[in-house]
């Protein structure tokens, strides 16, 4: 069947039904699925993940699948992408989710080569707070990055943490199959690359990576390639971003670095306690 934008490897084609949802249009492609604009019964317009074909025929990932989709309902945060409805579509997982029109804040970053710091502090405090809500419900999301970070198409740059592929429930066991990734090199935390616990203070990390990408332009070691990368995760300290860029106040920079910390209990305990160090150090108020 070929998709909406003629791919054919999409498991899904324009005016095909989702529950009370119709495909209407392809919206981009991920690493475990495809997402599709829809619309529905009303005209109104959503986003619709559908679960490429060989995962949906992989057990433990639609285990994972509909855990990460029974999470995401249960949390209702103005940050984090509200999750509308779930389901199956002969023998394909789904999920519906409100549509953010804005794009990406990689997409942004890409753009504008780097945010100013107003921006930054901005947006990392709206992603912050998202992530104290997974936190608070005992959800790790473990793949914090810009790409799943969305933006809306308003003035206010609204951001919302999107994406719960990689989340893992605090109490509950990973659900991951052989060979997948967990996490993005250039924002994967120091104890996923280690195997060692993964906690709160992994998407810290990740958000401390991200602030770092606004303000520079490129994550911490953008500058190497492959296991290199993974490298310096563990072992190189990240230049500071104020003396990269001269109009970044240094407190924003020692902030930023904070997150940084290869220790995980070095880091700011919360992601929104980084948020308010990187108020602070932005010398905004």
């Amino acid at each position: 069947m070929s998709g909406p934008a003629g791919n054919p490897n999409s498991p899904a084609s324009v005016g095909q039904r989702f529950g009370d949802y119709v495909v209407t249009g392809l919206l981009g492609e991920g690493g475990v699925g495809f997402v599709y604009r829809a619309e529905d019964e009303s005209g109104c317009a959503v986003a619709l993940k559908v679960v490429k074909p060989d995962l949906a025929d992989d057990m433990t990932f639609r285990r994972r699948f509909n855990r990460e989709a029974r999470i995401a309902q249960g949390i209702e945060h103005d940050h984090v992408v509200p999750v509308l409805a779930t389901g199956e579509q002969d023998g394909t997982p789904y999920m519906v989710q409100r549509l953010i029109g804005g794009g990406t804040l990689a997409q942004r970053i890409e753009r504008e080569r780097r945010l100013d710091a107003s921006t930054t502090v901005r947006i990392c405090r709206q992603v912050a707070s998202g992530l104290d809500a997974m936190h608070a419900a005992g959800i790790v999301h473990r793949d914090v990055k810009p790409a799943n970070i969305l933006l809306d198409a308003g003035p206010a740059d609204t951001a919302y943490i999107a994406d719960f592929g990689l989340v893992k429930e605090t109490n509950g066991t990973l659900l991951t199959a052989a060979g997948q990734a967990l996490g993005t090199i250039d924002y994967i935390s120091p104890e996923q690359i280690r195997g060692d616990a993964v906690t709160p203070a992994t998407d810290v990390y990740a958000l401390g990576c991200v602030a770092y990408a606004c303000i520079t332009g490129a994550p911490p070691f953008a500058d190497r390639k492959g296991m290199k990368v993974l490298w310096a995760h563990l072992q190189d300290a990240p230049e500071d971003p104020s003396t990269r860029v001269p109009d970044v106040p240094a407190d924003l920079g020692h902030a930023i670095l904070m997150a940084l910390a290869k220790d995980p209990d070095r880091r700011p305990q919360s992601a929104g306690m980084f948020g308010q160090l990187l108020r602070l150090g932005s010398r905004l108020d």
